[in-house]
């Protein structure tokens, strides 16, 4: 009776033993598959985010007659080269992650082009700063007017 106790004991073992591997096994491939996702969404992120500034430069004008107009457009083609470039040799997320921020800059710095010749922004992505922004209630946009407008006022825009 005691032979067949320590054999039950040893068979329950061996595979609470096995399920645990098998379950530690699942787990790592399971954070592989997620850590492999995340890259891939971030690479994505990256290039959608760059490709957008390169057009906007695209369509921006060469040169502005304003000095600060000018510095921000200079800005935004600086922070487009440089995530070009390092769009070329990002292999980690969190590279990818700071290419977009520079996206998300460069596309900041056309907005407040744009603005200081007067002409209504261009699209906007999230705040490329998470750390400033993200504790700080949302800044007010400047081209948002507080007058109602409608058939009802007598205002059409």
């Amino acid at each position: 009776m005691k032979d067949a106790i320590e054999t039950s004991t040893i068979a329950f073992v061996a595979i609470v033993a096995i399920v645990l591997i098998f379950a530690a096994v699942l787990g790592l491939r399971s954070a592989v598959e997620t850590k492999r996702r995340r890259k891939a969404q971030a690479k994505n992120d990256a290039e959608a985010w760059t490709e957008l500034l390169g057009n906007q430069l695209k369509i921006a004008p060469i040169s502005v007659g304003d000095t600060e107009a000018a510095v921000a457009l200079d800005r935004a083609r600086k922070l487009h080269y440089k995530a070009v470039e390092q769009l070329k040799t990002a292999k980690k997320t969190k590279q990818f992650g700071r290419i977009r921020t520079y996206a998300l800059a460069g596309l900041h710095n056309l907005n407040i082009m744009r603005r200081r010749l007067g002409k209504a922004p261009g699209p906007q992505g999230p705040m490329p700063f998470n750390a400033s922004g993200a504790k700080k209630a949302a800044k007010r946009d400047d081209n948002v007017s507080d007058v109602p407008t409608g058939p009802s006022t007598g205002l059409p825009f």
